[in-house]
């Protein structure tokens, strides 16, 4: 039990603490307000956008407001410098799916808070560090920007706030929510349906479906991971080519080379695709007219997956095999694919208005990477899909009597194994 003396000792250990930090404030000198107005940048950027620059600048990263559609902007940092129709991308966002009009504020007042702002006062975003030390902004050359204290401590990071990219030196950590969230189109600036996610012992890759009731694992790196005890602790993208992995043990990680580098990569970026695809992206910084190169493509003949993998790849219905879109199934058969192909349209759920459709060698992409359910019987699998009335299909693995019931079809891969089965539900009229 504390004396009254350690009690005295203890409050003012506690107020002097506080008084620090209530003391510590940025300089008037340091504080800045920016305002969304003007005239637009000359050059053409990544999605055709129009864009405002901004004062912070760190070669080749620079802050902006950028908009693919009218008085819907993003507050951005933009990577290249060149002037050419391929050097500028978006590699960080602040705000995305939560855009401000014209006139709107990005204030970094005395309180340390940068604060993001419409012209009607309605705050878009904000870092929330309002009173606990900070003292000064920067944007680093490694494109990181950050709010620090007196003694050079970062008490903000946009490095633990990636949206769809990750930048040389920036990780997804343990515990921190980080993950990466693919852009929903070229013009819409809003989340996406892909998400790459660091989970206790691996990174997984999820699509998320408008019918499915949870996100679905179409990859997973587990068989890629090695030498790890414990759970992930992060996962840093390193050299422009390589993930370095790092487990709760010290002695616990390793590096995942994706590529080996023909040349300097330290100007690179990380992305998950909008088509859920994850690609390296490099910058030559004393290229011409093609100064970005993608030196890293995860799904490809010459990588662990083939573009079959991918939800997308094949639209709504599609079958895929050497990473090309060869069928579109129905019930006179295996016919040409199109971007038109469609699933049946169900309008019943009475079994005696709809059968199933047998295709033989294939797979779902949520299959590959998960177990499924069961072991069950084919019919046990066939019952459940039955009387699911959102259910669109099943998919069953005749040796290890495994399950899959799907709720969205998209791409459906050709394998080499004839006990692999989808059954499509289809209307008998």
């Amino acid at each position: 039990m504390f004396s009254s003396q350690q009690l005295f000792l203890s409050l003012c250990l506690s107020f002097t603490i506080f008084s620090l930090f209530a003391q510590a404030s940025v300089p008037p000198s340091a504080t800045f307000k920016y305002v969304n107005e003007g005239e637009f940048g000359d050059y053409i950027v990544e999605y055709d956008a129009n864009y405002r620059v901004l004062d912070p600048f760190a070669h080749p990263f620079q802050l902006c407001f950028y908009n693919t559609t009218p008085n819907a902007y993003t507050l951005a940092l933009r990577m290249g410098t060149m002037r050419s129709e391929s050097l500028r991308r978006w590699v960080w966002e602040a705000n995305r799916g939560n855009p401000v009009g014209e006139n709107a504020t990005l204030t970094f007042g005395t309180d340390g808070n940068l604060v993001l702002a419409d012209a009607d006062g309605r705050i878009a975003w904000q870092t929330n560090t309002a009173n606990k030390g900070v003292v000064g902004f920067k944007l680093l050359s490694n494109g990181n920007m950050v709010l620090h204290d007196s003694k050079g401590r970062f008490i903000w990071q946009s490095f633990d706030h990636p949206t769809d990219t990750l930048l040389v030196g920036q990780s997804l950590k343990l515990g921190a929510s980080t993950k990466l969230v693919s852009r929903a189109s070229e013009k819409q600036n809003a989340n996406g349906a892909y998400s790459l996610v660091m989970e206790d012992k691996t990174l997984a890759m999820y699509y998320k479906s408008p019918n499915s009731p949870k996100s679905l694992l179409y990859f997973s790196f587990s068989d890629l991971l090695s030498i790890l005890e414990g759970p992930l602790n992060r996962v840093t993208f390193i050299s422009g080519l390589s993930l370095e992995y790092q487990g709760s043990k010290s002695s616990s990680g390793g590096t995942l080379t994706l590529r080996r580098p023909k040349y300097d990569t330290s100007l690179s970026y990380l992305r998950l695709e909008i088509d859920g695809n994850l690609k390296i992206h490099t910058y030559e910084d004393d290229a011409d007219w093609s100064a970005w190169q993608v030196t890293y493509t995860l799904f490809s003949k010459d990588s662990w997956e083939t573009e079959c993998q991918l939800p997308e790849r094949c639209g709504n219905f599609g079958l895929c095999q050497y990473d090309q879109c060869v069928a579109c199934p129905s019930p006179k058969g295996l016919l040409g694919w199109s971007k038109n192909c469609r699933p049946p349209k169900i309008s019943s759920c009475r079994v005696k208005d709809f059968h199933y459709d047998k295709l033989e060698g294939i797979d779902h992409f949520n299959s590959k990477y998960t177990n499924g359910d069961g072991p069950m019987k084919l019919n046990a699998c066939s019952s459940k899909c039955t009387k699911d009335c959102k259910c669109l299909g099943y998919f069953y693995h005749t040796q290890s009597f495994k399950c899959w019931i799907a709720y969205d079809l998209k791409t459906l891969t050709k394998v080499n194994n004839s006990t692999h089965l989808g059954f499509i539900k289809t209307p008998n009229k």
